[in-house]
């Protein structure tokens, strides 16, 4: 309900006099991607040391490389373009997020999760929305699976594996405090999906990030906070990223330090529990 009255206030008319067009390819981001949400897409790099205690084939804690690449891009602006504080865009967002098993030669792959979704993005001053119709599938590595669980590449070969997936839809209400600090809450909902995915969940979090004005050169500290619960795991599971934000040029890119406790993100291991920290990188496209 906080997301459908925020929405709602949000699509306020315009006034009268403003005529409302439709600009393509806009250069305005009235939603800007979420820092700590491991499944948000975007352009991310980093090592992870993790344990998934509950998981065949590990013993203790493994090191593994978790790549995520993707791209969110405004294919239309719905307002009247009069104000850089109020927009409205409709865009197309694709992401693969992948992990790696870096301690066998091979750097096995563990799971591959894929992301496509229409975003609807909303700013109005210091609020901001976004609710995206999205699908997402998971993809479990050949060579992970014959070497840790070979009685469930088994079932792949025999044709009684269940493929994981979920369409649905996806809600973020978020509020701006000045210029460093932002809040949201949201959610998803699932109408289609199988017994491996969750048919809902919700997720807050918080994000500090101060930085400078301008487009020189610069540094800035940033610190995130996301929790999510989702019903398939029954349990919450939390993600902290803190590190320095750079400009060069102007570029921008994260130096993160990373960590998460809870089930783990990747979908063919939803029921499971994780613990990793991790250092990488990501860029702002």
């Amino acid at each position: 309900m906080v997301l459908l009255f925020g929405t709602a206030a949000v699509l306020a008319p315009v006034p009268a006099n403003a005529q409302v067009e439709s600009h393509w390819f806009p250069d305005v981001e009235p939603f800007r991607p979420l820092i700590a949400t491991l499944r948000e897409v975007q352009v991310r790099a980093s090592f992870v040391h993790a344990e998934r205690p509950s998981t065949e084939g590990y013993v203790g804690r493994n090191i593994e490389a978790e790549v995520a690449v993707g791209h969110r891009l405004g294919l239309v602006r719905l307002d009247d373009g009069s104000s850089s504080d109020r927009a409205l865009t409709l865009g197309i967002e694709m992401g693969i997020f992948s992990r790696f098993f870096m301690e066998a030669a091979q750097r096995d792959l563990i799971n591959s999760d894929f992301r496509i979704g229409l975003p609807l993005s909303i700013r109005s001053g210091l609020w901001e929305s976004r609710i995206t119709l999205r699908h997402v599938s998971s993809h479990l590595g050949d060579d992970y699976s014959v070497r840790f669980s070979p009685e469930f590449f088994q079932t792949v070969v025999d044709g009684d594996f269940v493929q994981t997936s979920k369409d649905g839809f996806e809600a973020l209400l978020a509020r701006r405090l000045g210029e460093r600090v932002r809040l949201y809450v949201g959610g998803d909902y699932n109408f289609h999906t199988n017994e491996a995915m969750s048919r809902g969940g919700l997720r807050l979090g918080g994000e500090w990030e101060p930085v400078p004005p301008g487009e020189d050169n610069g540094q800035w500290p940033f610190l995130a906070v996301d929790v999510e619960y989702a019903s398939f795991s029954e349990e919450v599971a939390t993600t902290v990223v803190g590190g320095v934000g750079l400009r060069v040029n102007g570029q921008r890119f994260r130096l993160e330090a990373r960590a998460r406790f809870g089930s783990t993100p990747m979908g063919h291991f939803r029921d499971t529990d994780e613990t990793f920290y991790g250092l990488g990188f990501a860029l702002d496209l």
